[in-house]
């Protein structure tokens, strides 16, 4: 049974509020609730007939004639934007409506149309900039905005903060930090990067179901400042110029390396690999005696220097025979490394990496140029984690209080081996898995816990240490609540 074609039906209007996403779920609630009262009075059963009858369909089309009739009435919608088909031809429900239509058209629609022009206007030219990779401003918006309203006559239009906020809020708009400035060059080959990005995906994919998980691994160098900060801190409101003090502004600019490696499975490597800064490239006599008394005491870190404080090839060889290869040994192993060419050398790992025949046991997949922060696990989510802790660390209360930073030679190699001993627990292995799983190169989304839920909760701060003194961490390991002084 085909329906009347003269029922009337709702329309929208181009640009019209009526189809908008807030009057569809209000008038879903409607039926939901009409359905509820019609069940709660007992005039209807919780499931229709197999099949509609020809009557049921005829009371269905009165009830629907009605509830239009009355939304116009609720001035829920507007009469003008009910209409009906009829032989083929578009007409207005009620003639009345047309000099009120007439008018409208005339001043470019009513009072709704013209927001509906507005937001989408600027929200067209706010897609088109960030497809374009510009910055954008809530100002830039209000500015969009008002020239999108220029074209109404006699129509009074603010871009206000409120309107802004709105308009921020529908759209899922937010503030974010820029974590990259893009050159021309780099903004015309983005959409290669995302190609081989997504090639060296697939192909990846493709190779890990071959090898244990506890044996696809990545490995990265990071860069860590002697002195690691927010960028932040609280001021009187108004202040226009903040002053922090440092005891040492260098420490601010220096960095040295860390390199960490982990594996699908969720584990760290038994050691982490760390190049300090020195001047002449190696330690004097009288560092090398403390390096060497640290590397006793710290036996899961390695250290050595260099001048810039990164690694050279020399180094990085000196890393996969330190770390890698007392965990792989002489099983057979996928790496994936960046595109850094000291790295690159197929025959490198030949030769550090074999099996009881002689035979190469490594597996090496390289990282496209510029695809790491896409696809590279450790760059993805795992050293943000590292460097969160190190700032807790480094910008902990109790160092305010007694003027003391530590930023020292001794202090990076300490922090770095607490920083390794805390990730390495079992209750970070999801938050490592998740990392993989970030750079889309597995599958397995797990809830896990990062460093504050776990290391740095809220709700330490109201505990104390069994010392008495006030709580600084909870210890990945043991779950044990310490203070500054107890714990580093």
């Amino acid at each position: 049974m085909s329906v009347n074609k003269d029922i009337v039906t709702v329309q929208a209007v181009a640009g019209t509020s009526l189809y908008s996403e807030n009057s569809k779920l209000r008038q879903t609630d409607a039926v939901e609730y009409f359905k509820t009262l019609l069940k709660r009075n007992n005039l209807i059963t919780s499931k229709c007939s197999s099949s509609i009858s020809h009557e049921a369909m005829l009371m269905g089309e009165e009830l629907y004639n009605y509830a239009v009739d009355m939304l116009a009435e609720k001035n829920m919608i507007h009469n003008e934007e009910l209409i009906h088909a009829n032989e083929g031809m578009w007409s207005f429900k009620k003639k009345e409506h047309l000099p009120k239509w007439e008018e409208d058209i005339t001043k470019g629609g009513n009072k709704f149309d013209k927001y509906a022009l507005i937001d989408s206007w600027t929200y067209d030219r706010f897609v088109e900039a960030r497809e374009n990779f510009h910055q954008v401003t809530t100002r830039n918006l209000q500015q969009w905005a008002l020239s999108a309203a220029g074209q109404f006559k006699d129509f009074e239009f603010k871009a206000s903060e409120r309107w802004v906020k709105k308009f921020k809020k529908e759209h899922k708009i937010r503030q974010r930090k820029i974590t990259k400035y893009l050159s021309q060059k780099e903004t015309a080959t983005l959409e290669e990067i995302l190609k081989s990005a997504e090639t060296f995906r697939i192909q990846t994919l493709h190779l890990m179901p071959k090898f244990d998980k506890d044996f696809v691994i990545n490995t990265d160098q990071t860069g860590c400042q002697y002195q690691s900060t927010f960028n932040r801190t609280l001021a009187d409101k108004g202040s226009k110029t903040i002053f922090v003090k440092r005891q040492d502004i260098n420490k601010l600019t220096h960095t040295y390396t860390a390199q960490y490696a982990m594996t699908l499975s969720g584990k760290l490597l038994p050691k982490v690999f760390v190049c300090l800064q020195e001047p002449t490239g190696k330690f004097g006599p009288r560092v090398q005696k403390i390096v060497e008394e640290y590397s006793q005491k710290y036996k899961n870190i390695i250290i050595t220097s260099s001048k810039s404080g990164k690694l050279s090839t020399e180094l990085y060889i000196d890393f996969l025979q330190n770390c890698l290869k007392p965990y792989v040994e002489k099983e057979n192993f996928l790496l994936l490394v960046d595109s850094w060419r000291g790295q690159t050398k197929p025959e490198i790992y030949d030769e550090v990496f074999q099996d009881d025949y002689k035979l190469p046991t490594c597996t090496l997949k390289i990282i496209p140029p510029k695809c790491t922060p896409i696809v590279q696990p450790c760059d993805v989510y795992f050293y943000r984690q590292v460097k969160d802790f190190i700032k807790h660390l480094q910008n902990s209360a109790c160092l305010i209080e007694q003027n003391r930073e530590i930023n020292s030679r001794e202090d990076c190699i300490k922090i770095q081996s607490i920083v390794y001993h805390q990730l390495s627990s079992p209750i970070f292995e999801k938050m490592i898995r998740y990392a993989w799983y970030a750079a889309k190169l597995s599958e397995d989304r797990e809830i896990f816990l990062n460093v504050k839920d776990v290391c740095f909760p809220n709700q330490l701060l109201k505990k104390h240490c069994s010392c008495g003194n006030s709580s600084f961490i909870n210890c990945a390991r043991c779950q044990k609540i310490s203070c500054f002084e107890f714990f580093l």
